[in-house]
């Protein structure tokens, strides 16, 4: 009978410890999860810029006729360079 009740104890103890060890080791997974989702919303920030743009509309004329040797602008022709952002 005390044998029974000392295996008892001992598979008690035993499950106690690994469900302790399962419970940090899932602690650590998610621990590590939120920390690459943190790094990775970082870095997406740090990509975007922090204030709204406004892009240079170019008006053609609407009057008159145009040269035929001018050619029109293009988006592709304005250069935008971006503010430097300060250090988070």
């Amino acid at each position: 009978m005390k044998t029974l009740v000392f295996v008892i104890f001992i598979i008690a103890i035993v499950s106690l410890m690994v469900w302790r060890m399962r419970k940090s080791r899932a602690a650590e997974a998610l621990a590590r999860r939120q920390d690459l989702e943190r790094r990775k919303r970082q870095e997406k920030e740090a990509l975007t810029p922090e204030i709204d743009m406004i892009w240079p509309v170019i008006i053609r004329p609407v009057t008159g006729d145009q040269p035929s040797g001018v050619e029109e602008p293009s988006m592709a022709a304005i250069e935008y360079t971006p503010p430097e952002r300060a250090a988070s």
